[in-house]
């Protein structure tokens, strides 16, 4: 039995991540707006992951919902994801 989607949960701790190892490297000041999207992108990811584990909502809710709702998170978090990758590449690269 899998307990979690080990792909997505990796995705979103490598995002959680991200303003952490930038703040390490005196990154993060110079575009901490960007940062704080792929922070909220890491947390849309680890919510998607969990909607493996939470066997006794799924039983109330039908199949094909339970897989079309976990779908929609992963999508807002990649879109969260992608929007923080652009205004940290516009903010260090462009702006500052």
């Amino acid at each position: 039995m899998v307990l979690f989607d080990v792909g997505i949960i990796s995705v979103g701790v490598a995002l959680l991540l991200a303003p952490v190892l930038a703040e390490y490297a005196k990154l993060r000041h110079k575009a901490d707006k960007g940062f704080a999207w792929l922070a909220v992108a890491g947390v849309f990811f680890l919510f998607t992951g969990t909607f493996t584990t939470a066997t006794t909502l799924a039983s109330y809710v039908q199949e094909p919902t339970w897989g079309t709702i976990a779908s929609i998170f992963e999508v807002i978090g990649w879109l969260l994801a992608l929007i923080g990758t652009i205004f940290v590449g516009y903010e260090i690269l462009l702006e500052k």
